[in-house]
Order: structure tokens, then C-alpha cells, then sequence
């Protein structure tokens, strides 16, 4: 085979997983400090992902980790992927705050703030992390899924971080997860039928990065997730976390 059709055809196999049906179970706000501590309803997931032989990937806000609950450190370190587990941990800020200037427009941790303040966030953030629970993030998320021209080049300060989800599309470093469809109606509800409505019209293919705050969930809400996951399973979706599906989509196929 010629040099230049071999390439051809890695690319053309690259993209051929990528657009598998694949989905990634996007699930926010972990907390493990003494103050603030991991929601049940993270728990409750996990258990549900290892019933199902299934993954799940979890953000979390590291400031909670100044003050680490011992806990709810353990419960990371037993179910993270790296040990065994079944989810992929990723980087989701500092703090997670949203404030209003002086002048009153609204910024948020990583849009509005300089490039140095970003960076410092996402170093302190990824550094503590690893300190308390021994692992490394590779995938980040922006609190509220805000961000700026500053955090493209702030990301640097993290090299570790080549996985972006919901990031710009104008970023050349890191592999970028856009947004799909949405299980929740507003934040912590979800909603089957409305999912399914979605779903039913827009007939998704390729990845499915779905967004939840699991924390927030009442039953009523896990329960339409679970519904929502039996059906993606049934018209054969395949899940992974967000790493898995980065270095599934790079691989070409066998020969």
C-alpha cells in the first residue's frame, strides 16, 4: 500500500469510531471536604454503573478538598477507573463561583478573570486533586460551561488536561467534546420524556456527551436517568467515559 493511501486510510478509520454511537455520562459538581460533603446521589450512580458494568465520568469542585472529608476521599479512591472503578474523575474548577462586577456584568471562574487567575485556579486545582487522592485529571469541564479566549491559553498551565468538554471549538491543543442533546429540563431534573422527544426527532449518531447534576437528583429524576440509559443501551449505544472515547476515536481499526 502506498504512504499516502495508508494515511488515508487511518484517517478514515479514526473517523469511523468517532462516529460510532457512543455515549459519555457528563455528571457535575463532586464535593469531598468536611464542609462540603459528596451528595447521595453520586453514590446512588455509581452503584447503578457498577450493577450495569457501565461507566460514568464525575467533575469535581476542588476547593472542597482544602478541608478533605476522609470519607468521602476513600469512596473517589475506590471507585475512580484507575483503580478498578467505574468512573473517570475530571477537573471542574476551583470553586465554581459566578459573580457580578461593579459595573454589574457577570463573570464567572474561568470567563472574565485574567489569564493568570485562570491558570492558578486550574493548577491549584489539579494539584490538590492529586495530593489528596493520588490520581491526575485529563478531562476538564468549565463551571456553568463558561469560558474565554484567557482559558485557551490558561489550560496550559495543566498539560495533563488534553480532553475539553463542552470547550470552544477554536482550541488547537485539546481534543474538544461539544454539547448534544440534554437529559435535564433545568438543572438536577431530568426528564424521559422530553429526552426521548429529542432523541426521537433529532436521531443523534456519534457521541452523546450528556449532561447531569446527579447531586441534585430527587428519585424521580434517577429513575428517568435510568430510563434514559436502558433506552440508549436498547438502540445500541455504547457507554464510555470521556478518555475512553478520545482514545477509542484516535485508534485505527485492525487489519
Amino acid at each position: 500500500m502506498r504512504p499516502l493511501a495508508f494515511l488515508c486510510l487511518l484517517t478514515l478509520t479514526g473517523l469511523s469510531a468517532a462516529e460510532e454511537k457512543c455515549v459519555v455520562w457528563k455528571l457535575d459538581d463532586v464535593k469531598a471536604g468536611e464542609q462540603k460533603r459528596l451528595a447521595p446521589g453520586f453514590k446512588r450512580v455509581a452503584e447503578w454503573a457498577k450493577a450495569e458494568k457501565t461507566v460514568v465520568t464525575m467533575g469535581v469542585i476542588c476547593d472542597s478538598l482544602a478541608q478533605p472529608n476522609a470519607a468521602d476521599v476513600a469512596w473517589i479512591k475506590a471507585n475512580a477507573i484507575e483503580n478498578g472503578g467505574v468512573i473517570e474523575f475530571w477537573h471542574h474548577g476551583w470553586d465554581h463561583k459566578s459573580w457580578t462586577d461593579a459595573a454589574g456584568k457577570t463573570a464567572w471562574e474561568f470567563k472574565g478573570p485574567d489569564q493568570a487567575t485562570q491558570a492558578k485556579h486550574l493548577k491549584d486545582a489539579a494539584d490538590l486533586f492529586t495530593k489528596t487522592t493520588g490520581l491526575s485529571f485529563h478531562v476538564f469541564g468549565a463551571p456553568y460551561n463558561q469560558n474565554d479566549d484567557a482559558t485557551i491559553a490558561a489550560m496550559d498551565a495543566v498539560p495533563a488536561l488534553s480532553i475539553w468538554m463542552y470547550g470552544p471549538k477554536n482550541d488547537p491543543k485539546r481534543q474538544v467534546l461539544g454539547r448534544s442533546l440534554n437529559i435535564e429540563v433545568a438543572t438536577g431534573k431530568v426528564s424521559y420524556e422530553k429526552f426521548a422527544q429529542d432523541y426521537t426527532a433529532k436521531k443523534p449518531t456519534g457521541l452523546m456527551l450528556l449532561q447531569g447534576h446527579a447531586g441534585m437528583w430527587s428519585d424521580e429524576s434517577f429513575q428517568d436517568f435510568v430510563k434514559i440509559a436502558a433506552l440508549l443501551k436498547k438502540d445500541g449505544w455504547t457507554t464510555l467515559t470521556a478518555s475512553q472515547y478520545v482514545n477509542r476515536a484516535a485508534k485505527p481499526a485492525k487489519k
